[in-house]
């Protein structure tokens, strides 16, 4: 029975990594890599090594239309909020418990459902209407927000808020397989190396999660090009 289950798991990682191209492998190793180094030259602690490394995971995974990324997706929900708490970043602490860590499980259950032939989901887009109610929602949560946290003492309330509120945004696009997110993820993490940036400044501490923010910013423009590219091939074929 051992045997047969790794079997499956074998088999069920090499599907995860089917249709990457070396490039696109080597790259997903020097993110990490990269990631690791700089946390262990800052001397950073093994939970935001291991925050960040998951982070990193989640992302790439995401970007390839993975199922397993939602796996990564909640551990780090977990490691990140804690240490956000200890960073009195509010915002980030409820955002990662109150909803990225439950939207992780609702994420597997409908990409489950939309896996094309390859065990890659099926990728959608906004229309014009969608793209200005989503936008401006977004906005009018993210004055509101910023008055609830400063209220709270938070220690970067108007940043805290924007991340909180348009990451909400970004994790309904990715549930529903849109495109869309990547512009809002690619904003979420600009805001979110200014912040973690500006937390490394006074404590030190956090150098894992600026680097993994940094990584992920690339990584959020790659791919908000490869997914537009690959609705465009679908709809010309």
């Amino acid at each position: 029975m051992m045997k047969s289950v790794t079997t499956d798991v074998r088999k069920w990682i090499t599907g995860e990594f089917s249709g990457w191209k070396t490039g696109e492998v080597l790259w997903f190793l020097f993110c990490i890599s990269a990631t690791v180094a700089t946390a262990l030259i800052k001397r950073d602690t093994s939970i935001g090594i291991a925050a960040a490394v998951t982070g990193i995971c989640y992302t790439l995974l995401a970007g390839k239309g993975k199922l397993s990324c939602y796996l990564f997706g909640i551990v780090n929900s977990l490691l990140y909020g804690w240490i956000s708490y200890k960073a009195k970043l509010y915002g980030e602490v409820m955002l990662n418990w109150g909803w990225y860590f439950p939207m992780m499980f609702v994420g597997l259950f409908f990409w489950g459902r939309n896996l094309g032939s390859s065990q890659i989901i099926k990728k959608t887009e906004l229309g014009t209407r969608g793209k200005i109610i989503c936008y401006l929602l977004s906005l009018i949560g993210i004055a509101v927000y910023a008055v609830i946290l400063h209220r709270m003492k938070d220690s970067q309330p108007v940043i805290d808020s924007a991340t909180t509120i348009l990451s909400v945004t970004a994790m309904i696009l990715t549930v529903k397989r849109c495109a869309d997110q990547w512009i809002i993820w690619t904003i979420v993490n600009i805001l979110s190396v200014w912040m973690w940036f500006r937390e490394f400044q006074l404590s030190g501490e956090s150098a894992a999660l600026l680097a993994m923010w940094v990584v992920t910013l690339a990584n959020g423009i790659i791919f908000y090009i490869q997914w537009y590219k690959d609705i465009k091939k679908c709809k010309t074929n």
